[in-house]
């Protein structure tokens, strides 16, 4: 249980094992509870199956949990990525191009491999899956880099080998951001970009919104106080909700590391309601922490 009163903070980008978290998604909430958060949103890459769970210790945890997901996509050869939230997870359209998207996936990690091996960094896919437990994330292949002493940091992983333009990195699924912003919308959610320090953004924003945007992550634990001010001008400028989260995947940055005032949650909600999404009730309903989790 947590230690006394639940502020109203949230934190809304956090990822478990069904993606390349390192928590499960009870783990994930047991952390925002032990944070003392009111909110938080599982938001997995190209994955929605550790919802239903997260849900389910929610409500145990007095935690409410938003359903998400956090798509990857390819704009002028740069990575940009996409959160979506409240969306309908249990939409089959969705879970099928997701499945195309996550076989994908493992691909480029066996991809990412060979890669690694030409370069005398001998790990198999198979040693590979049993140590990360079955996630395919870049993530977990720094990790295993680092466990058996190829690198010193997992962000020298990165750097050196994993990196955009680093010699074993390979691209992702193909997938536009207008792509990545029309599947949120068909399945009843709210766009954001996420991590936009990463991205171009002054450049790619206005083409962004134009596609339909609706939020940017301003809050982020990569996000200095100067660039967090910046992102919020941005949003101000393009009429652009504000979220943000930690970006937690269970080693360096915790659940919780970044929160933010639940009225910005409300926003979302509100803006659900002003695009009449009909699902929203029945989202709210299943999502709902238990006011008084035993």
């Amino acid at each position: 249980m947590g230690r006394g009163v639940k502020s109203r903070f949230a934190d809304l980008h956090i990822h478990t094992n069904v993606s390349d978290g390192w928590l499960t998604p009870e783990e994930a909430v047991e952390e925002a509870n032990v944070a003392g958060l009111a909110a938080i949103s599982i938001a997995d890459h190209d994955s929605v199956s550790g919802i239903e769970a997260a849900i389910l210790a929610g409500k145990k945890y007095g935690v409410e949990v938003i359903p998400g997901v956090e798509l990857s996509s390819e704009f002028e050869g740069q990575e940009l990525h996409i959160l979506g939230y409240f969306i309908d997870w249990h939409d089959k359209w969705l879970r099928d191009k997701l499945f195309t998207i996550q076989e994908a996936r493992v691909d480029r990690a066996k991809r990412i491999l060979e890669r690694l091996k030409d370069l005398n960094i001998n790990i198999s896919y198979n040693t590979f899956i049993v140590i990360a437990g079955g996630a395919v994330g870049r993530p977990h292949i720094a990790q295993v880099m680092l466990d058996r002493n190829y690198v010193r940091t997992v962000q020298e992983a990165f750097e050196k080998y994993l990196g955009i333009s680093r010699p074993a990195y390979v691209r992702k699924y193909p997938l536009s951001p207008a792509e990545a912003i029309r599947m949120i919308q068909r399945v009843g959610g709210i766009s954001a970009l996420a991590h936009p320090m990463f991205a171009r953004t002054d450049e790619v924003l206005p083409e962004l919104v134009d596609k339909g945007l609706q939020a940017i992550e301003a809050y982020h634990s990569r996000h200095d106080a100067a660039a967090t001010r910046h992102f919020e001008q941005l949003a101000k400028k393009y009429d652009l909700l504000i979220v943000g989260g930690s970006d937690a995947h269970g080693k360096e940055v915790p659940v919780g590391a970044v929160r933010i005032p639940y009225e910005f949650v409300e926003k979302l909600k509100e803006e659900l309601i002003k695009i009449e999404v009909p699902a929203l009730g029945k989202i709210a309903e299943a999502t709902a922490a238990n006011p008084n989790p035993t």
